[in-house]
């Protein structure tokens, strides 16, 4: 088996590309030693800060009271325009899905493409105890006001005290009692009255905000990442054929947020890589050609994150690049006994004539 130039770095950013672990989870890059703290923490939250709208942006909450033992997803998926201006589909409320957008002031709006008009969800930056009207699916009255913009807040993703709180006056039976947001993170807690004496809640334990995540639970998880669904090989004149194929880059994540956790090695090699065509063939393994002391080793690790970066170009036994065609690209700790940590993503070599 070949051997191929390898580049050892750490704290490179790469686009998620597939893996055991859901790539959901992936957070700031980097060994952390405790959880990424939500933007603007005791700062006051600039407009658009509590509510942010963006592809990928995804809320996971827990429920309580009528709710407990369910969970809640809600996800930014899309963005189309109406009318000129951009709205970003909100996915996962009971209801339906909805198209919001963030306006000039600050204020959260719903577009109704059946109707083509627009209507007022949360007006963030609203003067304080003054109330608005509001058409957020689940407020019995349609009324508002902004009770704080510096709530105390303590909950699964920790405390904080620059938490805005929106009260829904009127309730009755049926109805929105408050929610409160978190600035940089968007909504934390929604109670809400569920007719008769009953009550239910939603209390944010995950989310994932500018591909940034910010979790609640310890967890153990191994995943893999890379820099590209497609990788293109470029035929065409001038280009060398040494350069022809492209780079990939792949990174392997170990996360550990739980209690510290105990490897043992049989040699000095920590992971190892290979990328196999779509005929169970490997075409390229890491370790071939390298040598590692043959001590064995225990390693503690945890709470934190490790990563191994690998790049490699994509070149086949002939020095050629790879053919055009479906891979898979697996990597894993080499500790003793089975893959305890191993995972995978596909990907797929494109040929530019």
């Amino acid at each position: 088996m070949r051997t191929f130039g390898i580049l050892l770095v750490s704290g490179l950013a790469i686009a998620s590309a597939g893996a055991t672990q859901d790539p959901a989870r992936e957070g700031l890059l980097g060994t952390r030693t405790r959880r990424p703290q939500p933007i603007g923490r005791n700062v006051r939250a600039q407009p658009g800060d509590y509510s942010p709208l963006a592809i990928g942006n995804l809320w996971i909450y827990k429920g309580s009271g009528v709710y407990s033992g369910t969970f809640l997803t809600l996800e930014i998926t899309k963005t189309q325009a109406f009318q000129g201006a951009a709205y970003f589909l909100l996915h996962g409320l009971p209801q339906q899905d909805y198209w919001l957008r963030e306006d000039a002031e600050g204020s959260v709006l719903q577009y109704d493409p059946n109707q083509a008009i627009e209507k007022l969800w949360w007006a963030f930056n609203s003067p304080l105890g003054q109330q608005y009207s509001t058409d957020l699916p689940g407020t019995c009255c349609r009324v508002a006001k902004v009770a704080s913009r510096g709530a105390e807040y303590n909950g699964p993703l920790g405390t904080f005290d620059s938490a805005l709180q929106i009260s829904y006056p009127g309730v009755f039976q049926v109805g929105i009692i408050q929610e409160t947001f978190l600035p940089g993170v968007g909504l934390a807690l929604r109670s809400q009255a569920t007719g008769g004496p009953s009550y239910g809640s939603w209390e944010l334990i995950y989310a994932r905000v500018g591909g940034v995540s910010v979790d609640s639970a310890p967890e153990l998880s191994f995943g893999i990442a890379l820099d590209n669904a497609i990788y293109t090989v470029n035929t065409m004149p001038p280009v060398s054929p040494a350069t022809a194929a492209p780079l990939l880059t792949a990174r392997l994540r170990l996360r550990n947020t739980a209690q510290p956790i105990t490897l043992n090695f049989p040699s000095g090699q920590s992971f190892d890589f290979t990328i196999t065509n779509d005929k169970g063939a490997i075409v390229y393994h890491w370790s071939d050609g390298q040598a590692f002391t043959t001590i064995f080793r225990t390693e503690t690790f945890g709470p934190g994150e490790k990563d191994f970066v690998i790049q490699l170009r994509l070149n086949g036994p002939d020095k050629a690049p790879l053919p055009a065609g479906k891979y898979v690209a697996e990597g894993w700790l080499t500790s003793m006994g089975a893959k305890v940590f191993d995972a995978s993503a596909p990907f797929q070599v494109v040929w530019l004539y």
